[in-house]
């Protein structure tokens, strides 16, 4: 497991200077000719956005606005580890059983936050990459499909099989004995998202505040090109490199920004994304494993 940790901790350093390596830039000249005002803006426009997000997981899971923001930070910190639902959406979820939410409700709440995150930016990429199109950037058109795809098939069942009892399907799954007692979870769960998402206004409110995150979150490349939507196209087009799951999306993403940014920006964008998600690590010591093996073996005594 330690050696794995190690892995997952080297990567990313080693994928940067091999780019360094690969495109012959000098990794001590990225750090130096660093724009003092781009670095303060870059990370000043990421807090800005975890603190938008925060307000509407907030919203979502109806738990206090500091620990929703501290959950968000948290769970970006965990993603450079573990991505996907093991990794960033369990790290809020268990933050939130703090606040007296059981692990498998909180989990689903995780899950819808998540569900505003990738699609939107996903939908965001799809409509706006062919402004600035690159062969490069052919892979990245289908994971972001493939998100929008899934997570709208995945919340679409939920959503359409959401009643008191298990379908069919849903039985058969169920009569395993090991997966038997989630059963309740599972029906509390659907019930849960089906709940937040019902409502379109506020759906609409969700997606709403998860774009005007990623436009914020976008404008110190506006001090680069001069561009709002060509800052918009860059960091979309991050943000869904991001969802290759790759611990750090290490390779995926730097793939993706050279497809539409000099070498050496997307060594400082990489660098800079790299320690501002770093941060988030520093609420670690909140979670004790004891106290989740406990929410763990409430949940599976549900039923």
């Amino acid at each position: 497991m330690e050696r794995k940790l190690v892995i997952v901790a080297v990567l990313p350093i080693a994928v940067i200077i091999g780019y360094a390596l690969i495109f012959k830039i000098d990794l001590i000249d990225v750090f130096l000719s660093m724009d003092p005002v781009f670095v303060v803006l870059f990370f000043l426009s990421y807090i800005t956005q975890c603190l938008i997000l925060a307000y509407r997981d907030s919203m979502i899971s109806k738990v206090n606005f500091f620990t929703s923001f501290k959950a968000r930070l948290f769970g970006n910190g965990i993603s450079l580890i573990i991505p996907g639902a093991a990794g960033p959406d369990l790290a809020r979820a268990i933050l939130y059983t703090k606040k007296g939410i059981s692990l498998d409700k909180a989990f689903s709440i995780s899950l819808i936050e998540s569900f505003f995150d990738v699609t939107v930016v996903s939908v965001m990429f799809l409509i706006l990459f062919w402004l600035r199109f690159s062969p490069l950037l052919t892979i990245f058109v289908f994971v972001a499909f493939f998100n929008v795809a899934m997570w709208i098939a995945g919340f679409g069942y939920v959503y359409g099989t959401s009643h008191e009892t298990l379908n069919r399907l849903e039985q058969k799954i169920f009569t395993f004995k090991y997966i038997k007692p989630l059963e309740r979870a599972y029906l509390d769960s659907k019930w849960l998202i089906k709940d937040r998402l019902s409502n379109v206004k506020m759906a609409s409110f969700y997606s709403a505040l998860t774009v005007i995150g990623y436009i914020l979150q976008s404008l110190p490349f506006y001090l680069i090109f001069s561009s709002y939507l060509k800052s918009i196209i860059i960091n979309i087009t991050y943000q869904v490199s991001l969802l290759v799951p790759i611990p750090s999306a290490a390779g995926a993403a730097e793939l993706a920004l050279t497809a539409i940014i000099p070498p050496s920006l997307v060594l400082v964008v990489r660098i800079l994304e790299l320690i501002a998600y770093s941060l988030g690590l520093i609420f670690v010591n909140d979670i004790k494993f004891s106290e989740l093996r406990e929410k763990v073996k409430e949940v599976w005594k549900v039923s």
